[in-house]
């Protein structure tokens, strides 16, 4: 297909990690600038590529010989992507090296989800990756009002006791999980290391899992030592889990809402972690996707530490919660959190323990509780 339009190069010039072509494109009233901003100029400089031949193929192939409406053109991880807003595809509000980063990490998934996308909507691909690129924005927001969704949910049912609070997902991952896949992935990630593992998945009772339109969600009631566990599990990789704090339920010899157990808490941290790993690799995700994982307790105000261990409460009654509810939380990839668990182990006691009158825990307590009890216990 032949050009009518004859685009020249005007200027070339490199930020950081990528390349800015501007041409000037010949139409039939004025003089036309389009851009290209190169994520992948190494390869094609390699092979040989232009950025002359680029600017005709987007002419010719991408806009089938017709002007092109928009005035940028991506290119990114192999793929190529007409926008008409920029700033939407990189955000001016961070350093440019952070952009390059960002940009690159979340092109594929873009391509993936439009594509997905294109098969049931009659709309151009770029208009789709464009939405995509706003979708981002917003995604954070639905998943924290989902999990908001969650815990009024239980929080609810179970009144003022005290909880402990797990909620995960994949921020940059756009696929959709089959309920089976999700079923399969959840029995897998139980860790038999107490008689009541996160996230338990009964088979042999009718109060068991339940399916639902966007995944799968399980509430246990009150029974000897329980009195409410509820987790839910979506088909877009969020997992929400909530249960009472053991001291609440008869564990143990504490009234209920009057202490919160040390060693109990840094069991329950690990058990967390590692069954958010277990839970996305049983899924099939790349350890190279970044995870988002936050652990909350709750109703702990007034609250003093003590133990599941006789031997560790001694010293922990002098302190006392301050505040009602404390937060740990990190996103990074799914490897980081696997090859450095016991470091955010660590991490997450010591910041969900410091409303108990600034309490920092000793390290080599809480290491000598994974090795010595936690990773030793087998149910």
């Amino acid at each position: 297909m032949t050009n009518k339009y004859e685009p020249k190069l005007k200027t070339a010039s490199k930020e950081d990690s990528y390349k800015i072509y501007v041409f000037e494109l010949n139409g039939e009233k004025k003089d036309l600038e389009y851009y290209i901003y190169d994520f992948d100029w190494e390869t094609n400089e390699k092979e040989g590529i232009s950025p002359l031949s680029i600017m005709e193929d987007w002419i010719s192939i991408l806009n089938k010989g017709k002007l092109p409406e928009e005035t940028y053109l991506v290119l990114a991880n192999g793929g190529k992507i007409p926008v008409t807003d920029i700033d939407a595809f990189i955000s001016v509000k961070k350093k440019t090296s952070d952009l390059v980063r960002t940009n690159v990490t979340i092109a594929a998934p873009l391509f993936e989800w439009a594509k997905l996308k294109a098969k049931n909507e009659s709309t151009s691909f770029s208009d789709l990756v464009s939405r995509g690129l706003q979708m981002l924005k917003e995604s954070k927001k639905e998943v924290s009002v989902w999990f908001k969704e969650q815990r009024a949910y239980f929080m609810d049912k179970l009144g003022d006791y005290g909880s402990l609070e797990v909620a995960h997902y994949l921020p940059n991952n756009y696929s959709l999980f089959e309920i089976d896949v999700l079923r399969g992935a959840l029995k897998k990630a139980e860790l038999r290391r107490t008689g009541w593992p996160i996230g338990v998945y009964l088979t042999n009772t009718d109060k068991g899992p339940k399916p639902q339109e966007d995944g799968i969600k399980a509430e246990y009631g009150e029974s000897m030592h329980l009195l409410l566990d509820y987790w839910y599990a979506k088909t877009t990789s969020e997992f929400y889990f909530s249960r009472n704090l053991p001291s609440d339920s008869g564990n143990g010899n504490a009234e209920p809402k009057t202490v919160l157990y040390f060693d109990t808490l840094v069991w329950r941290i690990a058990e967390s972690i590692e069954h958010c790993i277990e839970y996305y690799r049983s899924l099939g995700i790349d350890s190279s996707e970044s995870v988002n994982i936050k652990i909350s307790i709750h109703g702990i105000s007034g609250r003093t530490l003590s133990a599941w261990n006789p031997g560790r409460a001694f010293t922990l009654s002098k302190y006392t919660a301050g505040a009602n509810k404390s937060t740990w939380q990190v996103e990074l990839k799914l490897s980081e959190l696997d090859v450095n668990k016991d470091e955010f182990i660590y991490d997450a006691a010591k910041k969900l323990l410091v409303m108990f009158d600034f309490f920092v825990p000793n390290k080599q307590v809480v290491q000598e509780i994974l090795d010595n009890e936690y990773r030793k216990s087998r149910i």
